[in-house]
């Protein structure tokens, strides 16, 4: 059993985060805060971005996701087809199944669980595909977005940009949200 401090805590896709990764960042945020205050060399300026929007709503992220949804529809015509023969098949054994022998309606019988175990595989395996060709999709443009973020981040003197969903902000101002700004930037000048 795991300690107090490190409890599975689930974010929007459902897998866990570690309570203790998002504890250390708001300790962080406070050292940075304090050393701030005390230096008082520096005002400390915060903002924040929210990165699924900007991949989301950005060109690149747009046509990317286009990309994806084609992919997953032309998939998923194959798939269907597979499921409407099972079905198909299941259908005429209900119908048939009094009038055949006992050999034939077993047969019958394994044939449609071993189509249904293929389909069952060719359900998995598009699901890896899909969750690998979206980060090939997505990891380019991500990477391309930080660069962007850095560049707005040091032309606006911010000491610190955090990820709005992952950096445990529970409440900042919408005038922090760097997030417009980031998009409207890299369609701009990052997109490729």
């Amino acid at each position: 059993m795991k300690g107090a401090g490190s409890a599975p805590w689930p974010d929007r896709k459902g897998v866990f985060v570690n309570v203790s990764l998002k504890i250390a960042a708001a300790t962080a945020l406070c050292v940075l805060l304090a050393a701030g205050a005390a230096t008082a060399q520096e005002p400390v300026k915060l903002a924040y971005v929210d990165m699924q929007k900007a991949l989301n709503e950005s060109k690149s992220g747009k046509k990317a996701l286009g990309e994806l949804q084609k992919l997953m529809e032309e998939r998923k015509t194959g798939l269907q087809r597979q499921k409407e023969n099972i079905e198909k098949k299941k259908d005429e054994l209900d119908k048939q199944g009094l009038l055949l022998n006992e050999e034939t309606r077993k047969s019958r019988e394994n044939e449609i669980r071993s189509l249904e175990r293929d389909y069952s595989r060719t359900l998995s395996d598009l699901k890896e595909e899909f969750g690998r060709r979206e980060s090939e999709f997505t990891d380019g443009i991500r990477r391309e977005l930080l660069k962007v973020i850095e560049k707005i981040g040091k032309e606006g003197g911010y000491t610190l940009v955090l990820e709005k969903q992952y950096s445990a902000i529970l409440y900042a101002p919408a005038t922090l949200d760097l997030t417009e700004t980031l998009i409207k930037r890299y369609d701009t000048e990052g997109a490729k």
